[in-house]
């Protein structure tokens, strides 16, 4: 006697099995496919991305001048000076070598309180870039801005130009301005001019009406 292999094949009506084939087939043929849906808002990471323009600022900084020459080899009798312009909470100063006439190195720091500044340039550095400029002055190039040094029989003058406050400061904007070293045996008497000037805002919030007056006679 023949066995039924199929169960329901008894139980269906006739047409019905087709019928119910074509319907399972049709529901395949209709299947979503799989999409990846993004992540919530929360979950995703924003990293910046530097513009055309910022890069090639990098490396613009770095880039040689036309005109620019290599400093001699140092050598001579060495100078070491340290002077100070400025209060206790509100100052500049700059400690640099000499040698033969040739800044060899400086190490400049400011206080606002609360925020200070502090940086180091060294000729040795590999990082740095030191030229002799077509006028005689020296040129001091960083990743981070740059600065002119002149050196005259009276007096050094270092040049900020446009040195970014994040790596030495910890904070925005950029640093301009100068600082005036002048030739003392003794006591050497120095001066700045824009690189402790601050924002209306920070002379309305400093706790001192004399650190205002300072700033403003800074600025002069």
């Amino acid at each position: 006697m023949p066995i039924d292999i199929h169960p329901l094949r008894g139980a269906l009506k006739p047409g019905y099995l087709p019928a119910l084939l074509a319907l399972l087939l049709g529901a395949c043929a209709h299947e979503q496919p799989l999409v990846m849906r993004p992540p919530p808002p929360e979950l995703v990471i924003h990293v910046p991305v530097e513009t055309i323009e910022e890069l090639r600022e990098e490396i613009d900084r770095m880039a040689d001048v036309p005109g620019d020459r290599m400093l001699p080899a140092l050598s001579g009798r060495v100078e070491q000076i340290d002077c100070r312009s400025g209060v206790e909470d509100l100052h500049a100063r700059m400690a640099l070598e000499v040698r033969g006439g040739q800044v060899a190195s400086f190490a400049y720091y400011s206080k606002r309180r609360p925020r200070t500044c502090s940086m180091d340039m060294r000729r040795d550095d590999p990082f740095i870039k030191w030229r002799l400029t077509p006028e005689g002055a020296t040129r001091v190039q960083t990743p981070q801005g740059l600065f002119l040094i002149r050196t005259s029989s009276e007096a050094w003058e270092f040049e900020f130009l446009e040195v970014e406050r994040q790596k030495f400061c910890g904070m925005e904007g950029h640093i301009n301005g100068r600082m005036i070293i002048k030739r003392r045996v003794s006591n050497p008497e120095c001066s700045v001019t824009g690189l402790l000037d601050r924002d209306e805002e920070d002379l309305a919030d400093a706790p001192d009406p004399a650190q205002v007056l300072t700033v403003q006679g800074l600025r002069r």
